[in-house]
C-alpha cells in the first residue's frame, strides 16, 4: 500500500529559516522601533498532525528611541568627543534574540493534502535585547568594552508566544512553507549591575511585546517525502 503526502498524514522531521517584521508595543516600544527577526528551526510533525520544534531568531533595527547615552555623554555642543578632542563617531542599533520550544497543530482544513492547513502554535522560552553601542574608530574612552555595559541596558527573561498561520507541505521536500501573525511577550529585566544614566541598578521589570508577521522556507527531511513508498 502506498503512502503519499497528498494522501495521507504523515510523521515529517523538517528544519526551517525563516524572516519576520516586528512591531513594537509595550516597554520595547519605548527603546526600540519596528525591527526585523532572522532565525532558524527544527520541528516534527507527527501523524496526528501534532508539532513539536525549537527555534531562535536575531533580532534587529537602526530605530532606537531611547538615545539617553547621547545626552549623557554629549559636550555643550551635543557632540561625543574622542580622544583628540574631535567629534567621535558613533552608532547604535538593536541587538537581541529569542530562542524557544513550541508545541503546535495543524488543522487540515482549506487544504491540499491532510499534512496542510491552518497552523496555530505556543511556546515559551527566553528574549534578550541590548542597544549595541558603535565606537567606530575605538578611539572615545567613555565607549570602552566596560563603560559601554552601564549604558546598553542589557535586558532578558522569560518570553511566551503564539502564532497563527498557514502551512503548506508538497510533494517535493524543498516546496513547504508557512506564514502568518505571532504574538511575543518578554517578561524581562536589566541584568547589568549599574546603570550610568539613572546612578542606580535598575530593578524595574519589563513588558516588551512584539507583534509580527513572518514567514518560513521548510525543507522535509523524510527521504520519501517526494515518492511513493510500499510496505507489506
Amino acid at each position: 500500500m502506498a503512502q503519499t503526502i497528498k494522501d495521507d498524514r504523515m510523521l515529517i522531521p523538517m528544519i526551517s529559516a525563516n524572516l519576520g517584521y516586528n512591531h513594537s508595543t509595550g516597554d520595547f516600544a519605548d527603546r526600540f522601533g519596528e525591527s526585523g527577526q532572522v532565525g532558524a528551526g527544527f520541528m516534527l510533525k507527527f501523524k496526528n498532525n501534532i508539532l513539536l520544534g525549537v527555534e531562535g531568531n536575531y533580532l534587529f533595527n537602526d530605530d532606537i528611541r531611547s538615545d539617553d547615552y547621547y545626552k549623557y555623554l554629549s559636550n555643550e555642543d551635543g557632540f561625543i568627543t574622542n580622544i583628540y578632542g574631535e567629534v567621535g563617531v558613533t552608532a547604535e542599533r538593536l541587538s537581541g534574540f529569542t530562542v524557544f520550544g513550541k508545541v503546535g497543530y495543524v488543522i487540515p482544513v482549506l487544504n491540499p493534502n491532510p499534512n496542510s492547513g491552518i497552523f496555530v502554535s505556543a511556546g515559551a522560552g527566553l528574549m534578550q535585547h541590548k542597544i549595541f553601542i558603535s565606537d567606530r574608530y575605538k578611539n572615545i574612552p567613555q565607549l570602552s568594552e566596560e563603560y559601554i555595559k552601564g549604558y546598553d541596558r542589557l535586558s532578558n527573561g522569560l518570553m511566551l508566544n503564539q502564532f497563527v498561520g498557514y502551512m503548506f507541505f508538497a510533494e517535493k521536500a524543498i516546496w513547504n512553507f508557512y506564514a502568518g501573525f505571532e504574538f511575543s511577550q518578554g517578561f524581562t529585566q536589566n541584568r547589568r549591575d549599574w546603570d550610568f544614566i539613572e546612578e542606580k541598578k535598575i530593578e524595574a521589570t519589563r513588558l516588551d511585546l512584539l507583534y509580527s508577521f513572518k514567514v518560513g522556507w521548510v525543507i522535509s527531511l523524510h527521504r520519501r517525502m517526494a515518492t511513493e513508498y510500499y510496505y507489506y
